[in-house]
């Protein structure tokens, strides 16, 4: 039975994640603390529960600042070997995060990795990459990686790609003014 306790998340988050938190979490750093344990418990071997990773990843977004552990939970995120689309999902929502944390992350050398995924011939995996350059320049303030990957991907064969690629490069020129 879903714990209702959690009212902190959308309804359709709570009825994902709440059963797998604990019932006395009411600070936000309670709730930080465990969104972050749930991700780092290791139930990464059952696709089932993908959908509960997913939302977590996602709840931390909602926080301003996250503690430093963040880090290395994502990083071994981004390191998993996995490459079914559900994981390069969660390898994006990963960069996301990361990239909320900005200067804190350290340009971490496993987003720069994922920029070259901008050539791959999958979809999905050129998307990674350009959430893989976004999470850089929040990162570093470093618009220059973001750029290249944007402009290349504003010309891909994906329109929804496009869409975002275009986006970005909106993005970075409204930050330049």
């Amino acid at each position: 039975m879903p714990n209702h306790e959690n009212l902190w998340m959308t309804n359709e988050e709570m009825e994902v994640v709440a059963a797998f938190l604990p019932r006395d979490v009411r600070t936000d750093q309670q709730k930080i603390d465990a969104l972050l344990e749930l991700l780092a418990s290791g139930f990464e071997g059952d696709p089932d529960l993908d959908l509960v990773r997913d939302s977590t990843l996602h709840n931390l977004l909602r926080f301003p600042r996250l503690p430093d552990r963040t880090i290395e939970i994502m990083l071994a995120i981004l390191a998993d070997e996995d490459d079914s689309d559900l994981a390069l999902t969660r390898k994006m929502a990963a960069c996301d995060v990361l990239g909320h944390m900005g200067v804190r992350a350290n340009p971490a050398a496993a987003l720069y990795d994922l920029l070259t995924l901008a050539d791959s011939d999958r979809d999905v995996e050129r998307w990674l990459a350009l959430r893989a350059a976004k999470a850089v320049w929040q990162i570093t303030g470093n618009s220059a990686p973001a750029l290249e990957v944007a402009e290349k991907l504003s010309e891909d064969d994906q329109f929804w790609l496009v869409i975002h690629a275009t986006a970005m490069l909106s993005e970075i020129a409204a930050e330049g003014e």
